[in-house]
């Protein structure tokens, strides 16, 4: 791996030395990025019997450097070519690495009140409000769509985002391929997407919504489809160190397992998200009530596989129900974090904070967290940033 980044890193030199040997030393750039996760995460369910989520703890350092070349083609337009690797250890396996590289292209366009982004190959997640972790909690999507565990394990996307920002809005919409027909390998996707518009007077009116399509593989058939589509309102309202913000969203889920042939599978809820902030201490409730969003998370494939996290990347306990036969019964899930950021800048971040989790039930168990992220590309896209998240 080390000789292939190297072999890379050569070749992009040489072409921007080619470059600059034609008259073009203005518009092309060499340009690097460095990303690092430290990430504890102490997870405690027993109060709950580990029925939705098993006690464990994720523990790891992650560390993901790119390089690449940058082309200004006039008129606001910058075209880019990066490569980088995403090298992971959890904490415990003694020498063993996870790694895997990063390998795309981007287009950026700034306008005076309006700017677009595309990207198109592999990609880093944390580009997408579906990945950023930590994200401000007015682009906050809702753990329904995506776990705390997926954000930071999955960490690259392979397909495309696009982008969409100006003062007074943000959409994005993108494909991940998560998986090509093989053996024993099912084709599967999710095509993505988010908006929010500002009304006025802190009011903002938006959406999320997921489509993912769960295939087959070559020695067995069996289709599944899992719908979510969330319009929701936010008020935001700042004043000094204050900040406060609600979202009440509408979670439409529609479920079909086409070889059972189910049919399409309604699953309607009702979600409350809040976040309240004084300095570096901070508090994010969410509380949802309705059917259960996991409906298949029990069952089997035609192969005898536990369909499970593959399914479904939400927190597991959007299952509501323990199991699979009382799934139609709606019920309600609430979740209480209270976080202190003791370093808050462009480049680096520290948050120490607590998790707990709500049912009907009663108390479900609860987490302690401790994460650092240094970013440099945070310095590099601070004005895009700032137009983002509104603040």
């Amino acid at each position: 791996m080390k000789r292939i980044l190297i072999l890379i890193t050569a070749c992009f030199l040489s072409i921007s030395a080619s470059a600059q040997d034609r008259g073009m030393k203005d518009k092309v750039s060499f340009v690097y990025d460095a990303y690092f996760r430290y990430c504890f995460d102490n997870r405690e369910f027993g109060q709950s019997g580990n029925l939705f989520m098993n006690s464990e703890t994720i523990h790891f350092a992650r560390l993901a450097p790119s390089v690449g070349l940058s082309v200004y083609s006039g008129a606001g337009v910058t075209h880019s070519l990066m490569v980088g690797a995403d090298i992971l250890r959890d904490m415990g396996k003694g020498s063993e690495f996870d790694h895997e590289f990063t390998l795309w292209y981007g287009l950026g366009v700034k306008g005076d009140k309006v700017g677009f982004t595309g990207r198109a190959g592999m990609f880093p997640r944390r580009f997408s409000v579906f990945g950023s972790d930590p994200v401000p909690a007015r682009d906050r999507v809702p753990s329904v769509f995506v776990s705390d565990k997926i954000r930071v394990y999955d960490s690259n996307m392979e397909g495309i985002l696009l982008t969409l920002y100006s003062p007074r809005a943000y959409v994005e919409a993108g494909l991940d391929w998560m998986g090509m027909l093989g053996s024993m390998r099912r084709e599967r996707f999710q095509i993505f997407t988010y908006g929010r518009f500002l009304l006025g007077e802190g009011f903002d009116l938006g959406w999320t919504a997921t489509l993912y399509h769960y295939a087959n593989t070559l020695e067995y058939r069996g289709v599944v489809d899992n719908v979510l589509l969330s319009p929701f309102v936010s008020w935001t309202y700042t004043s000094g160190d204050l900040g406060y913000d609600a979202k009440l969203s509408w979670i439409q889920g529609f479920h079909q397992d086409r070889i059972k042939a189910t049919g399409l599978e309604s699953a309607p809820g009702v979600l409350l998200s809040q976040s309240l902030g004084w300095k570096k201490v901070s508090f994010l409730g969410d509380v949802y009530y309705g059917a259960g969003q996991m409906p298949y998370y029990d069952g089997y494939d035609a192969g005898g596989n536990m369909y499970g996290s593959d399914l479904y990347f939400g927190c597991p306990f959007y299952k509501i129900a323990g199991s699979s036969e009382d799934r139609e019964s709606p019920g309600f899930y609430g979740r209480a974090e209270l976080y202190w950021n003791p370093i808050v800048m462009d480049i680096a971040a520290v948050r120490l904070g607590a998790v707990a989790h709500f049912n009907g039930s009663g108390f479900c168990g609860w987490q302690q967290k401790l994460g650092v992220v240094f970013d440099l590309d945070g310095r590099w896209n601070k004005k895009h940033r700032t137009i983002r998240n509104g603040r």
